[in-house]
């Protein structure tokens, strides 16, 4: 249910001194941030971009934000 997603498809991005297809993914989380949780949150975006995208994995960039709940907002109120 709180899951959102954008995908910007006509952004020209350099990866590595490479145009070929990449991505930077960004997922910002309340409560579920950590090496362990990051970690596999990254092995699912790798496989979910290269299945669908048929993207690889050293394309890929992830970056993970703990954010409160207070600083969160959805539906006219926060998630505090």
């Amino acid at each position: 249910q709180y899951l959102a997603v954008q995908i910007s498809p006509d952004h020209v991005m350099s990866f590595g001194g490479s145009t070929d297809p990449c991505a930077m993914c960004f997922l910002y989380s309340i409560g579920k941030t950590g090496e362990q949780d990051n970690e596999v949150c990254s092995k699912l975006l790798c496989g979910l971009l290269n299945k669908q995208l048929k993207m690889p994995s050293d394309r890929i960039y992830s970056s993970f934000f703990a954010i409160s709940p207070g600083n969160a907002g959805w539906n006219n109120s926060t998630f505090a």
